[in-house]
């Protein structure tokens, strides 16, 4: 039934196709004839179930679907026979669609360079509002160096090479996006709809850790070390603002159990006796 529903076509009102069909899965005797009775509704089934899994991807990728055109359906076409859906939900297709077609693509000059960053950026909306999770906003918990922080379970860093974000809603659109890195933070909000937060190269570091579960300590030391900035100031006021407009938009739902040692949040090049004599951090609070 998987070869008859998802493989290459064949005649199913030819006799001898359908045999070979048949014989290629062992099916023999009464089993074969039944299948031989009733094969004109066999290709009705086919088409329905097709037909099915296309509108659900078409349905979320309107933008890709329109601008790949036809190389959008030879994609979908292989994709079904040579893999085919392994999920039970029908929502899983369309992410299941693009893992197949991410290697595929990249060799292929057909593709513009862009084309899979922005179906991958529509399918959040299918992806982040299938999640299981019921966000409410609330007040940022008192900001320990030693604890990260509790986010909604929808909540993720996307990262991308083009400014698929800024494309007009409308499929008939065919401008290209700007090669601009980017990185955005997606999560659903109190009334269930996916949001998106542009944010910048230091956010997105720290975010991606304390998503990971990360202290707030060794987050900031790591987020500033590899983007080659100082750790100061600036930026635990930045990040304290950034962390109370998450939680204001239910991102951030609560404070982690204590990770670290016991300690200061202090800048990882400066000496601890000079850390310690410091008062406490602006923005903190």
């Amino acid at each position: 039934m998987a070869e008859l529903v998802l493989g290459r076509p064949f005649d199913l009102g030819d006799p001898v196709a359908v045999d070979a069909w048949l014989a290629r899965n062992g099916v023999v005797d009464a089993d074969a004839d039944a299948l031989r009775s009733d094969a004109t509704r066999l290709g009705v089934y086919r088409g329905l179930v097709r037909g099915r899994l296309r509108e659900a991807v078409e349905l979320a990728l309107p933008r890709f679907r329109a601008r790949m055109g036809a190389l959008f359906d030879e994609y979908f076409e292989r994709y079904l026979a040579d893999r085919g859906p392994r999920s039970h939900q029908l929502r899983d297709v369309t992410t299941e669609l693009l893992d197949f077609m991410a290697p595929l693509v990249a060799s292929d000059p057909r593709v513009p360079p862009w084309a899979l960053e922005l179906g991958r950026h529509e399918s959040l909306d299918v992806l982040v509002g299938s999640l299981a999770d019921s966000p409410s906003p609330g007040a940022l918990p008192d900001l320990d160096p030693e604890r990260g922080l509790v986010f909604t379970a929808t909540a993720r860093v996307v990262r991308t090479a083009f400014a698929v974000h800024q494309l007009s809603d409308d499929p008939a659109d065919r401008r290209e996006p700007e090669r601009i890195p980017t990185a955005l933070f997606v999560y659903r909000g109190p009334e269930h709809d996916v949001r998106y937060l542009e944010v910048t190269p230091l956010a997105a570091e720290i975010l991606e850790r304390l998503l990971a579960g990360r202290s707030l300590r060794s987050t900031l030391a790591a987020a500033t070390s590899a983007l080659g900035l100082v750790f100061d100031d600036a930026v635990l006021e930045g990040t304290a603002r950034l962390l109370a407009d998450l939680a204001e938009r239910g991102a951030v739902t609560g404070a982690r159990p204590s990770t670290d040692a016991a300690g200061d949040l202090q800048n990882p090049a400066e000496p601890a006796e000079n850390a310690r004599a410091r008062s406490a951090p602006k923005g903190t609070e």
